[in-house]
């Protein structure tokens, strides 16, 4: 049987989960943490935003959480590579954007919460949000410390300067191209 610090729960935020004890291991995360204490459960109330956690329920504390939230992509940008459907009449592309992701740091890169959280979303996007209205990317404005991360889980980069000089440049997944 498993030892109880080693049950986790992945699920949608609850009133009574707190944030008090994460930890963000890096200044550029400060805002994530900040975000999850002070406005996770509003955006929950107001339906702005949908925050889902990874609870440690061995030490009943969130391992890590991922804040998702619809998003438009610019039908004429150049991130999205050839991805233009001419018939489309719309000016935009609806996307799903994660707004917020943060795995505290004690778990970071030990158990792929990040990934698993990721993953999570594009399985969202996919299952629920294109057969019930359309939705064409899953985009994401990451950290520079967390590029590399995203590239990994087969987000690409929106390949213009200005976005490259942002410091926190827009990547993205399109879920027409990507693999089920």
């Amino acid at each position: 049987m498993p030892d109880a610090a080693d049950e986790f729960q992945l699920r949608p935020l609850e009133p009574e989960d707190t944030f008090g004890s994460l930890k963000s291991g890096h200044e550029a995360f400060e805002p994530l943490k900040r975000f999850a204490r002070k406005d996770a459960q509003k955006y929950e109330d107001a339906n702005l935003a949908r925050t889902y956690v990874i609870k440690d329920l061995g030490h009943d504390r969130v391992a890590a959480f991922i804040t998702l939230v619809c998003s438009e992509v610019r039908s004429g940008e150049p991130l999205l590579n050839g991805a233009q459907d001419p018939a489309f009449p719309y000016e935009y592309y609806p996307a799903v954007k994660i707004a917020r992701l943060m795995v505290d740091n004690r778990y970071r890169g030990e158990r792929g919460f990040g990934r698993t959280l990721v993953d999570f979303a594009l399985g969202i996007a996919r299952t629920e949000i294109c057969p019930a209205v359309g939705c064409r990317f899953v985009v994401v404005d990451a950290k520079k410390e967390s590029v590399g991360f995203y590239e990994k889980c087969g987000f690409t980069a929106v390949d213009t300067a200005a976005n490259k000089a942002l410091s926190e440049p827009v990547m993205f997944v399109d879920l027409h191209k990507a693999a089920v």
